[in-house]
């Protein structure tokens, strides 16, 4: 099995403004994935290539001038996504 090369931020935002947040997201150049580990829950996973990684933080930290109620709460590992 071929290994995922992915970097992975978790944040928590308010369930009402994920789709917000993954329209902006998608918006922005698709530089990340996001994805939520479970149906009406705040935690949001960004997965990002190690070439978009950067970008995907400048995005982030933009977007987060608009809705200040993201928090990031730093990279997770790939086995709590299921991906590895």
């Amino acid at each position: 099995m071929k290994e995922i090369k992915a970097k992975i931020i978790l944040l928590r935002i308010p369930v009402s403004k994920i789709g917000l947040f993954t329209a902006l997201m998608d918006g922005s150049g698709r530089n990340a994935i996001v994805r939520t580990k479970e149906k009406k829950k705040d935690e949001v996973y960004l997965i990002t290539t190690p070439h978009t990684y950067e970008r995907t933080l400048q995005v982030l930290n933009l977007i987060k001038k608009h809705m200040p109620e993201i928090e990031v709460l730093g990279e997770t590992e790939t086995e709590y996504m299921d991906i590895g």
